[in-house]
């Protein structure tokens, strides 16, 4: 499997895992709701999940359909190969003031993710080793992967909105 094609798998499983993700805290069911946050995310090595499961990615605007509604069945999951968590940015050069943070989704109709791949001055990153992480999830047998490995930022991802042409 190429690197794109597992990437851009990566990308549409973190992208319906961001729109569920109020649907879960609600108990399952309903609509996907639009993404309030940015993301940044880096690569890992994490272990295959072998597991398999069937997909159901929403079609979140009818009259403007991104390609996302659609349902796999028997979709197999191998190895964990990005996380992400949530972020805020800020306009550079204006020390973090509430001011200078950028807005996500100011009109709030965004349901979609777009990802950016980002570079960071040698200087700001680690010389050391690459952590390690315990990563717990749903998705993993047992619900625990040890020993995950990351690397520095290497992406910056934000609501945005897809439209077919």
């Amino acid at each position: 499997m190429t690197s794109k094609r597992v990437f851009g798998m990566t990308l549409a499983v973190i992208a319906f895992l961001a729109l569920s993700a109020t649907e879960g805290h609600a108990g399952g069911g309903g609509s996907p709701s639009a993404l309030t946050s940015f993301f940044v995310c880096k690569t890992i090595n994490g272990d295959d999940a072998a597991r398999t499961v069937d997909v159901q990615a929403f079609n979140t605007d009818a009259s403007n359909p991104a390609g996302w509604g659609f349902t796999l069945q028997g979709v197999q999951i191998g190895n964990a190969t990005l996380a992400c968590a949530f972020a805020k940015l800020f306009n550079p050069g204006q020390n973090f003031a509430a001011t200078a943070e950028i807005s996500p989704n100011p009109a709030g109709a965004f349901k979609d993710l777009k990802c950016y791949s980002i570079s960071v001055a040698r200087s700001q990153t680690q010389t050391k080793t690459p952590p390690s992480y315990n990563v717990t999830d749903n998705l993993f047998p047992g619900g625990l992967d040890t020993n995950v490995t990351g690397s520095s930022l290497q992406y910056i991802c934000g609501p945005a909105s897809f439209i077919q042409q």
